[in-house]
């Protein structure tokens, strides 16, 4: 007998398993929906107001949203790992090539070989006309690297069960990964990655409150919690975290009413010159000075201190007493300390322009005062920061590995393993997806580089990679050396500000190059 469309069916006839699989199945269902309605459509929605090296897997994804949605005329795209976001300005690179072509970073913190491989075709979504990868020698995973004999063997297992848990597998791409290993991996490593797979929120939890939070301090708060400071720089640059020296001259352009400064000691005397012009400020300026009593962040109203009968546009600060030192506040651990003065509030003199800074990477005195270094007080300093007792350093763990792998080299044989095997084969997926692709060796800081320069593994290891792009049509570039002045690296493989500088002709010789070859 057949059951007329039009009557309806009647619910509390129905048998109560029946019941239940219809209410799992509707539940599971509606799950889905609400899951990938807020965190696939609407979560990348929310502006973008995170800064440089902030929330890392946050801005990767949404970078990856944006370049998708974006197609530009050239477009030009930099992979890699920390070290391509420290060796490239893309902004900067985009500005000196005139409209030849756009430049863009698609990178993030630790991305090894395997990531960029699991990557590859969300890369090629991005519709890149060019990608740069940029390379190190540390990105090559030497801590799964066991000596035996006179080689180097890879540990496979204790790489595939740390890598699952690595944040990359968890949120960008947990069911690739379980799909390539789940015969290998143990059942809970299984239902954490399975999981992972089903539902967005159980990936994106770890960092869904970042961009949320930094909108609501921006808009709603104070100026007092920040990352990374936005202000107007004083002349003599400033800390990244916003501390200034000990003396900043400031063209305030935004005078508002109240701004805030922090101060690290109570009592602090501080002296404040207004001036039109800045060179007027040590001479002929208006000068006052206050005393803040109390330490922490403290309200400053120009009203009680600037001068009232004729209008400024320069204000210098100088910390007169009980001046603390960047070690005391935070801003180093080890290494060569020097004096600083006030911590400036987020956007101090200066009007908010929120947003398009989470790949904007700006020039602090965290990394100019190396310049400003001997040669031989730079080594000292490089030694108390980055070598002395790294073993037991926890912060410092990775380099020491990677530095003890240079020496080993110099006498084991050379062969390959699974991370350079994917260098390979992101090599073969973009040949046969006819992208131009180009393979960079980043500069090295050569108070590390000399401990394996001439070593047979390195010169092998070139050779292959080099041999391996060749066949492929594909451009091999080694700028490993081309960087000399040790202060321009913050360790031993990531520039500063000044290092990337210092390198970009030659990434955009290397960039008009191959859009020429093309």
């Amino acid at each position: 007998m057949e059951t007329h469309s039009q009557i309806p069916v009647n619910w509390k006839f129905l048998h109560p398993k029946l019941k239940f699989v219809l209410l799992f199945i509707g539940l599971i269902g509606s799950t889905f929906i609400l899951d990938r309605l807020i965190f696939v459509s609407l979560f990348f929605q929310i502006p973008n107001e995170m800064e440089w090296d902030s929330s890392p897997w946050y801005n990767f994804l949404h970078k990856s949203y944006s370049l998708k949605k974006e197609k530009g005329a050239h477009r030009t795209i930099i992979t890699g790992s920390s070290v391509a976001l420290y060796s490239a300005l893309p902004e900067s690179l985009t500005q000196n090539l005139n409209g030849k072509s756009t430049v863009d970073f698609y990178s993030h913190v630790a991305m090894a070989p395997s990531d960029l491989y699991y990557y590859k075709s969300d890369l090629l979504e991005t519709n890149p006309d060019l990608i740069l990868y940029l390379f190190n020698f540390a990105d090559l995973q030497w801590e799964y690297l066991k000596p035996v004999g006179s080689k180097l063997v890879f540990d496979e297992t204790t790489w595939r069960n740390e890598f699952s848990d690595r944040f990359p597998a968890r949120v960008v791409y947990p069911k690739d990964y379980l799909v390539d290993h789940w015969s290998l991996l143990g059942k809970k490593t299984i239902t954490k990655l399975i999981t992972k797979s089903l539902f967005y929120v159980n990936r994106y939890r770890v960092f869904f409150w970042d961009p949320i939070a930094e909108y609501l301090d921006n808009h709603f708060r104070s100026g007092r919690k920040y990352h990374i400071y936005q202000g107007e720089k004083p002349l003599e640059s400033i800390w990244s975290k916003g501390w200034t020296k000990t003396k900043a001259t400031i063209e305030c352009k935004t005078q508002n009413q109240l701004e805030s400064v922090f101060v690290q000691k109570r009592n602090t005397e501080v002296r404040f010159r207004f001036s039109n012009s800045k060179e007027n400020l040590e001479k002929g300026a208006f000068e006052s000075v206050k005393v803040f009593s109390k330490s922490g962040w403290n309200d400053l109203d120009w009203k009680e201190i600037a001068p009232k009968d004729f209008p400024w546009v320069w204000v210098q600060l100088e910390v007169l007493t009980n001046i603390p030192t960047a070690r005391e506040v935070g801003l180093l651990r080890n290494g060569t300390d020097e004096n600083v003065g006030l911590r400036l509030a987020h956007y101090f003199c200066k009007t908010p322009k929120f947003g398009g800074v989470s790949y904007l990477r700006q020039s602090f005195w965290d990394d100019t005062r190396f310049l400003t270094m001997t040669e031989p007080g730079y080594d000292k300093d490089y030694f108390e920061r980055m070598v002395r007792d790294s073993g037991n350093r926890h912060e410092l763990w990775r380099l020491h590995v990677l530095r003890e792998a240079k020496k080993k080299i110099s006498s084991i044989d050379y062969h390959s393993w699974k991370e350079l095997e994917r260098v390979y084969q992101i090599s073969d997926y973009y040949y046969k997806n006819n992208i131009p692709f180009v393979f960079v060796l980043t500069p090295e800081n050569p108070l590390e580089f000399s401990i394996y320069k001439d070593t047979e593994w390195r010169k092998r290891w070139v050779a292959e990679v080099k041999n391996h792009l060749t066949r492929n049509n594909q451009q091999f570039v080694d700028y490993t050396e081309i960087i000399k002045d040790k202060r321009l690296f913050f360790d031993p493989h990531h520039l500063t500000y000044e290092g990337a500088k210092d390198l970009e002709p030659h990434l955009l010789k290397t960039i008009s190059n191959s859009m020429i070859k093309n």
